[in-house]
């Protein structure tokens, strides 16, 4: 924003629409888990890169969300239908004031809780009507959770609890609280080629249900806000 005036990027987390930075944050993975040069440490480098591709893919999420709510914030009825705990603290309307009207999403979304699918599906839905994983992709995202969980939190060693959510026959054979997960390398091209093909259908779906629900209730944008929803909807930004 610049002189009160609104532009179509001020909607977006860092000036960025939230597919495009996940973009960016998939190349760097790519661009560290590809070289040719790793060591023969390389599992440790897979490891911190699976680290960082679920903590990209909930701040997407998130991004999104809020992405969503500050282009159109009638879609707020719709959420508040089904939450009434939906609040605005004072002190952050004094903080932002005039550029709360942009930014109302990213101090919503603080409030939520985007650390599973089935949160992201219940968030999506009572917000757009839209649900970002299937039955199936739920599962598989819970798998990958629990395998960023214990590293994050037991240094890859192999927990009971661990071995009890993961029915893998490749576990079968490690020992508890003695062995560690290994992350190879076709692990981690496994689950960033995963959460790439969520990424683009929640860009795809949010930008058609935005423009959807925008249409159906005769909702009058801004230039700024009818180039926003544009960019909504891009995932290779940058390209």
């Amino acid at each position: 924003m610049i002189d009160g005036t609104i532009f179509a990027l001020d909607f977006f987390a860092a000036g960025v629409p939230p597919g495009a930075i996940f973009q960016m944050d998939i190349d760097s993975l790519k661009e560290i888990s590809g070289s040719e040069r790793l060591s023969l440490n390389a599992n440790k480098i897979y490891e911190i890169c699976l680290i960082a591709l679920v903590a990209y893919f909930e701040s997407f999420c998130k991004n999104e969300f809020s992405s969503l709510i500050n282009i159109c914030p009638n879609i707020l009825e719709n959420f508040c239908k089904h939450r009434r705990d939906v609040t605005i603290n004072i002190e952050d309307y004094l903080s932002l004031g005039i550029s709360l009207r942009f930014k109302l999403g990213f101090v919503l979304s603080e409030k939520y809780d985007f650390g599973s699918a089935k949160k992201i599906n219940s968030l999506y839905n009572d917000l757009i009507s839209i649900s970002p994983f299937s039955k199936k992709e739920i599962i598989s995202y819970d798998h990958l959770l629990n395998d960023r969980n214990l590293l994050v939190h037991h240094g890859g060693i192999v927990t009971m609890k661990y071995k009890k959510q993961n029915k893998r026959e490749e576990l079968s054979s490690k020992s508890t609280f003695f062995d560690s997960l290994v992350i190879s390398k076709n692990d981690f091209q496994r689950w960033m080629e995963f959460l790439e093909e969520i990424v683009i259908k929640i860009v795809n779906e949010c930008h058609n249900a935005l423009s959807n629900y925008i249409s159906e209730n005769k909702i009058l944008l801004t230039s700024a806000e009818k180039e926003a929803l544009e960019y909504l909807g891009t995932y290779d930004f940058f390209d």
